[in-house]
């Protein structure tokens, strides 16, 4: 392994003297005809030979030799310049973990330099309430990602922090970026900085656009039934999730999937899609597509209580809607005697679901039909199945 390594390595160096060669000697900069021809031959930026030196010394020779016949074979002869560069800079905005996978497949992949992250400042948390950065900023440290930056307010016009937000928009402007990657951020991103990247600001979005504008996309897809979920990728305006769609990834959502499920699909599916939906923007061999405002939908930010329900009244179909949604938090619950019950997990029978679905989940001292498995955890106490809850609780 290591001797094709090796191998790779010194064909790489000899493209590159090659190249290097040919730049002084016969390149149109530099030959008889140079005057006529400078600056006019190639139509990219860099140009094909420099664009190919850069191609070998960062990717070696095998795998990306390729990559260089394609770029020279499509040059073309204008004096209007387009920009291609070898690999692509970014700045990534996050603050949740959820989003950490995206932000380590973009540093791991060569196609990209992570010159930059922005996430919230550090904050309280844990039974002490100690100061501590969010796990984004974490991970960065942990891939030695030195641009990291925590700013208040990123608003050049705040009162409070505005010398804050010009410094922070200065620093931003000086990594002169190809792209500024922006998942669940938390801050709105004005014009002054979605204008600042070369191919704009790009936000993934947990759900198929126009469906479920706003800050629960992942889980609303469970509350309403939806057969298939999927996230959208889209470049930024002004407003909130309005920018034009660049591409979506579309799969179902299985019956017994929660949030959870959705969630670990997310964190091992998508970061690769984000970043070869990426360079395929920039090369052009994607568009935009407006979304069809007639057709948008919003979604709430949810609350603990959302999580409550009553399972001697309320039906099948609404409370397995929820258990889905509120699975990972706060999972949904009952008072009973003056304490909460949490449900921990539950599992139906899907072939039955649909007759028994509008009954409630307990009816008297009987468990509706359809349900395989349950697990109860009444406050203080230790997880038990159907038949200990019984016992205890429903005498």
């Amino acid at each position: 392994m290591k001797f094709f390594v090796w191998i790779d390595e010194i064909l790489a160096k000899i493209m590159i003297l090659l190249i290097k060669i040919y730049q002084k000697t016969l390149s149109p900069d530099k030959w008889i005809f140079s005057p006529i021809f400078r600056g006019k031959i190639c139509s990219h930026e860099p140009h094909c030979s420099e664009y190919s030196a850069q191609v070998f010394k960062r990717y070696g020779f095998i795998s990306w030799f390729p990559k260089m016949i394609e770029r020279v074979f499509n040059c073309k002869w204008s004096n209007e310049k387009i920009y291609d560069p070898v690999y692509y800079k970014v700045v990534f905005f996050s603050w949740a973990p959820i989003w950490v996978p995206f932000l380590k497949e973009l540093q791991k992949d060569k196609r990209f330099d992570v010159v930059g992250v922005v996430t919230m400042p550090d904050a309280p948390s844990g039974r002490g309430m100690e100061i501590k950065p969010n796990i984004i900023k974490k991970t960065a440290t942990e891939l030695w990602i030195s641009g990291v930056q925590t700013p208040n307010s990123i608003r050049l016009d705040s009162a409070k922090y505005g010398l804050e937000a010009k410094n922070f928009f200065d620093w931003l402007k000086s990594k002169d970026v190809d792209f500024l990657v922006v998942i669940a951020y938390g801050k709105i991103m004005p014009k002054e900085i979605l204008d600042l990247a070369h191919f704009g600001a790009i936000n993934v979005h947990g759900s198929i656009l126009p469906k479920y504008r706003g800050a629960s996309p992942l889980q609303s897809a469970f509350l309403d039934w939806q057969k298939e979920s999927g996230i959208t990728i889209m470049k930024m305006d002004e407003n909130m999730d309005t920018g034009n769609m660049i591409d979506v990834l579309k799969f179902p959502l299985k019956f017994d999937w929660t949030v959870e499920d959705l969630i670990d699909s997310v964190m091992t599916k998508w970061p690769k899609f984000l970043n070869d939906t990426l360079v395929h923007y920039a090369k052009w061999l994607l568009g935009e597509v407006k979304q069809d405002d007639l057709k948008a939908t919003y979604c709430k930010k949810f609350e603990k209580q959302d999580g409550e329900i009553d399972p001697f009244g309320d039906d099948l179909d609404l409370i397995y809607k929820k258990y889905r949604w509120f699975f990972m938090w706060p999972k949904i619950y009952f008072v009973l005697n003056w304490k909460r019950v949490l449900i921990e997990s539950m599992k139906l029978y899907e072939k039955t679901f649909a007759e028994n679905r509008g009954k409630v989940l307990i009816e008297g001292k009987f468990l509706n039909p359809c349900v395989v498995d349950i697990v109860f955890k009444p406050e203080w106490k230790k997880g038990m199945d159907w038949i200990s809850f019984k016992a205890w609780y429903l005498k």
